[in-house]
């Protein structure tokens, strides 16, 4: 088994059908093979992921991301907060919320044409971002068609200052941006340095000699307009990326080529640090299916193309990263800790391993996930030793630049609010 990458995953079945046990005992092994850390599954506000699913992935290490791409003003917070709520008692953090809101197809076609699609459009999410943030989610910015009907980068920019306009900092201290990041056939160099590299290319026009965003380096743009807008570089996740084999491929095996070459910078030091997750699209699809000539299996026995090349490429990369010592790291906040919270702490961690000894039965002697108690503490370098690290702090409390570094290490990092853990353990008690 390949060590668990920080960024490396992969979009699952481009539909909300394949859920199984079996589908879950099929599909690990090859996630594992990859040194995957991050799969992006589809859902809906009316068929939820399974919860066995979603555990059985958050076991493995592998982190869901579930993505409802539903059409702008379909969903709601009191539709949603059910729905909501289950996913983050199951362990699962990262919830996304429509899709592609900067194209005309995402809109009913009256609320397209008026003025002010911006503006109406965090009117809409708004509500729904503050729901996942009391819940304990991450509140996310839906992926943008790079350019698209109205130009990406400029959406992103009115979003983020549309926020703090109307004072929305909380919000903004907690959002991530999520993004899709294909090579579209460019070199995989293609807008490296982001528009302070490239400042010729403006919305909707990109001079002959100059490159933009619509490419692999696409997340170094996002960053760069975050910091302009917000102050710093927000988190990134690519929900869909790297290089689509033509429909007719007069080179087969070419597009693997090009995706070694991203999985070699996804693990290398080039990638920006506000990349968190980076998902090759697309693991697996039905023969039937539009996006059939994206996916990498036809079947989990039958590989297309030259997947072993990528396999290969991640194994290279992933052999630098140090390994870790520490399972999961639960960390506090700096200075005086009050005994409530170190008691919470301590609840955490003995939940945190009779849940993973009763999904290890049968494991080998000495296996962490054979109910190993995480470590607490409040040392930022001690934590860093870790492959899971809970920060277990009010919002505010533990700097995000620490989040940052832990990641940059290879660490994956989930915040959880000291309030809502034990709203969830006193729930749970009178169940």
């Amino acid at each position: 088994m390949l060590p668990s990458t920080t960024r490396l995953g992969f979009h699952f079945y481009p539909d909300d059908r394949h859920y199984s046990p079996a589908d879950l005992a099929a599909w690990t092994p090859i996630l594992r093979s990859f040194g995957a850390a991050w799969l992006v599954v589809r859902a809906s506000a009316s068929r939820s992921v399974p919860e066995d699913f979603l555990r059985g992935l958050l076991d493995e290490g592998i982190e869901p991301i579930i993505h409802l791409p539903a059409q702008i003003g379909r969903l709601t917070a009191t539709d949603l907060e059910p729905l909501l709520a289950a996913y983050n008692s199951w362990g699962v953090r990262h919830v996304v919320l429509h899709d592609r809101p900067n194209v005309r197809s995402s809109w009913e076609p009256s609320e397209w044409s008026r003025v002010g699609i911006v503006e109406r459009f965090l009117d809409r999410l708004i509500p729904l971002w503050n729901l996942q943030a009391d819940l304990g989610l991450v509140p996310f910015l839906p992926p943008l068609e790079p350019g698209g009907d109205y130009w990406d980068t400029a959406f992103l920019e009115g979003t983020l200052r549309g926020l703090a306009r109307r004072g929305q900092e909380a919000l903004l201290d907690r959002i991530a941006i999520g993004a899709y990041a294909f090579t579209y056939g460019k070199p995989l160099d293609w807008g490296i340095g982001g528009p302070a590299a490239w400042p010729e290319s403006q919305p909707y026009h990109t001079p002959e000699g100059s490159q933009d965003q619509r490419g692999l380096r696409l997340p170094e743009w996002y960053a760069a307009i975050s910091e302009a807008s917000t102050g710093r570089p927000l988190p990134v996740y690519v929900l869909g990326g790297g290089a689509i084999p033509p429909r007719t491929a007069d080179e087969p095996g070419s597009s693997f080529e090009q995706n070694a070459g991203v999985a070699r910078w996804l693990l290398g030091d080039d990638a920006p640090p506000s990349l968190r997750a980076f998902a090759f699209f697309l693991l697996a699809a039905n023969s039937a299916a539009a996006e059939a000539h994206a996916a990498w299996y036809a079947t989990p026995d039958r590989p297309k193309g030259d997947v072993d090349l990528v396999q290969r490429a991640a194994a290279a990369a992933a052999k630098l990263h140090r390994p870790k010592s520490i399972s999961h790291y639960i960390l506090l906040p700096p200075g005086d800790i009050s005994p409530q919270l170190w008691s919470l702490a301590g609840q955490l961690a003995h939940r945190s391993a009779s849940h993973r000894a009763s999904h290890s039965a049968g494991g080998p002697a000495g296996d962490p996930a054979r109910g190993n108690p995480a470590t607490v503490g409040s040392s930022p370098a001690e934590a860093k030793l870790a492959t899971r690290v809970t920060i277990l702090a009010s919002p505010g409390a533990v700097d995000e630049r620490v989040t940052a570094d832990l990641e940059r290490g290879g660490s994956r990092v989930e915040r959880l609010d000291p309030a809502t853990l034990a709203l969830a353990i006193k729930d749970s008690e009178t169940e």
